[in-house]
C-alpha cells in the first residue's frame, strides 16, 4: 500500500488485523509511505485488494489523509519473504523475556529468558501488539503460580506463546492451529528452542483433546473467534485457571467481556496497546482481587 504519513498507523492496523507476521514501512517522499506486509497467496485475491483499497480511501471520512491510497499485491517466494523479514526484525525486550530472530546475536544477561523465533509464513514474530500483550500476561501469571501449570495455546502460529510458556515454567504445553503451515513452523521453532519435551503441537481448532483441565489457556486470535471459544474455555479451565484472549480491537472489548460473563467467566484484567486489547479471565473465585495487568502506554511496555 502507498499512503500518507498521517495515515500510516491506521493502514498498518488494517494489515495487522489480517494476521500478518510483520509490517514494513518505507518512506518514499515527504508525502508518501509504502506499507508492506506478507500473507499466504491463498488469502490474497482481488476481493481483498478492493476491500483494503476502499478502507484506506474511507480514512478521509475520519479526518485522515489517505494519500494515493494505492493497494497492490504480488506473489513472492517464501525464501524472499524470509529474507525481507530478517532484514527488518529486531529483538523484543519484555522485562526478563527477550524474543529474538534466529540469526541475530543477542547478549545473554543473568535472569533473562531468550526465545528464538523464525515465523516463516506463520503469525507470531512478537512484533504485533496483540502478541506482546499475551507475553506480558504470561510473564505475570507464570510468576504468580508455584506449580508447573498445564497450558494450551489456541491458534499457536509460530509457536511463540507456547515456547514462552514452556521457558517460563509451564509443566506441559499443548499448542494447536488449524493451518498446517503454522503447525510445521511451530514445530521447527519448538525444536530450535529445545522445549519439544514440554510442548506438543497438533493441527486443529479450539482447545482440543487435552488430557487434563487447563491451568492457563491463551488465544491470540480475533474478537469473534474468542467469543466462540469462551464456552469451551469455561468447560475446560481448571478451578483456579486463567484465560488470556488477545487480538481484540478496542471497540470490540465490550462484546468480549459480555460474552465472558454469559459463559460464567470473571474479568480479572485488561491490557491495552494502542487500539489493541487483551482480556484476562478466570474461573469464579480464582482471585480475591483483580490482577493489576493494565498497561497504559506503548513506551512503558517496550522498556
Amino acid at each position: 500500500m502507498i499512503t500518507s504519513p498521517s495515515a500510516v498507523e491506521a493502514v498498518s492496523a488494517m494489515l495487522w488485523s489480517l494476521g500478518v507476521s510483520g509490517v514494513a514501512e518505507d518512506r518514499l517522499s515527504e508525502h508518501a509511505v509504502r506499507v508492506r506486509a506478507y500473507l499466504l497467496p491463498s488469502r490474497v485475491g482481488p476481493r481483498l485488494v478492493r476491500t483494503l483499497r476502499a478502507r484506506v480511501r474511507a480514512l478521509a471520512n475520519c479526518g485522515l489523509d489517505p494519500g494515493r491510497a494505492s493497494v497492490t499485491s504480488r506473489v513472492v517466494a517464501a525464501r524472499g519473504w524470509a529474507r525481507a523479514w530478517r532484514a527488518t526484525a529486531r529483538p523484543l525486550h519484555l522485562g526478563r523475556l527477550v524474543v529474538a530472530p534466529t540469526r541475530i546475536r543477542v547478549p545473554v544477561h543473568p535472569g533473562q529468558t531468550i526465545i528464538r523465533i523464525d515465523p516463516g509464513m506463520a503469525f507470531g514474530s512478537g512484533a504485533h501488539p496483540s502478541t506482546r500483550l499475551c507475553l506480558r500476561a504470561l510473564l505475570r501469571y507464570l510468576r504468580l503460580t508455584r506449580n508447573r501449570p498445564t497450558v494450551v495455546d489456541v491458534g499457536t502460529g509460530s509457536g511463540i506463546l507456547a515456547i514462552a510458556a514452556a521457558r517460563l515454567g509451564a509443566g506441559r504445553v499443548w499448542a494447536r492451529d488449524v493451518d498446517p503451515i503454522a503447525v510445521s513452523v511451530a514445530r521447527a521453532n519448538i525444536r530450535a528452542n529445545r522445549v519439544a519435551h514440554i510442548v506438543r503441537v497438533a493441527r486443529g481448532a479450539g482447545i482440543g483433546p487435552v488430557p487434563a483441565r487447563c491451568d492457563l489457556i491463551v488465544a491470540n486470535l480475533i474478537a469473534d473467534t474468542i467469543i466462540e471459544l469462551l464456552p469451551e474455555v469455561r468447560e475446560r479451565i481448571a478451578p483456579r485457571g486463567v484465560f488470556v484472549g488477545s487480538g481484540i480491537v478496542g471497540d470490540r472489548l465490550g462484546a468480549v467481556l459480555h460474552a465472558a460473563a454469559a459463559a460464567g467467566l470473571e474479568r480479572t484484567g485488561v491490557l491495552a496497546s494502542g487500539e489493541w486489547r487483551a482480556v484476562v479471565l478466570s474461573a469464579p473465585g480464582t482471585f480475591s482481587r483483580p490482577l493489576r495487568l493494565r498497561v497504559r502506554t506503548e513506551v512503558e511496555r517496550d522498556r
